[in-house]
């Protein structure tokens, strides 16, 4: 039985998802090369469902690149390393996702939802590098050519596996 099921579900206003639609910043021809802050903050726009243990924490918003929710996880996993508890934000959408960690369990809390999560520590690992791999595999299907893109490949597809 699957404890943990998380996707994200691109959303269908964010022309960037298509595959006709060039991989690149319309507004910048001197420099259309999508950066960082182009797929943290901008776009390849998704939903995010998110059960854990029973617990739904799904999130439905115009928005959320799928980046800048993999990347907030992966944040809040490292400072989980040295601290006992932390907020992180989604940097375009606000929602706010509180982790603390007890000795057996890491407690997830949203700003958007009333629902108390718990996971293991293995668990968030495991969340954290399925969505980065997801995320990934989600931009590279819709744009092969972005599979070589240096900051994409690093920051969020460096030992991404497709069985994550």
């Amino acid at each position: 039985m699957k404890m943990i099921t998380f996707s994200f579900e691109p959303r269908a206003e964010d022309v960037f998802w298509s595959s006709d639609r060039r991989p690149e910043h319309p507004d910048r021809p001197e420099h259309p090369e999508l950066t960082g802050a182009d797929f943290s903050m901008s776009y390849f726009q998704a939903d995010v469902r998110l059960v854990v243990h029973g617990v739904d924490l799904s999130l439905r918003t115009p928005g959320l690149p799928v980046v800048d929710f993999a990347l907030m996880l992966e944040y809040a996993r490292r400072e989980l390393e040295a601290r006992s508890g932390i907020a992180v934000e989604t940097s375009v959408t606000k929602h706010v996702y509180s982790f603390s960690r007890g000795p057996e369990v890491v407690t997830l809390t949203t700003n958007y939802a009333s629902a108390v999560a718990q996971l293991t520590w293995d668990e968030l690992c495991h969340l954290t590098d399925l969505a980065k791999a997801e995320a990934f595999r989600l931009i590279t299907t819709a744009h092969p050519e972005l599979r070589d893109h240096a900051w994409l490949r690093e920051t969020v597809g460096a030992g991404a596996s497709p069985t994550a």
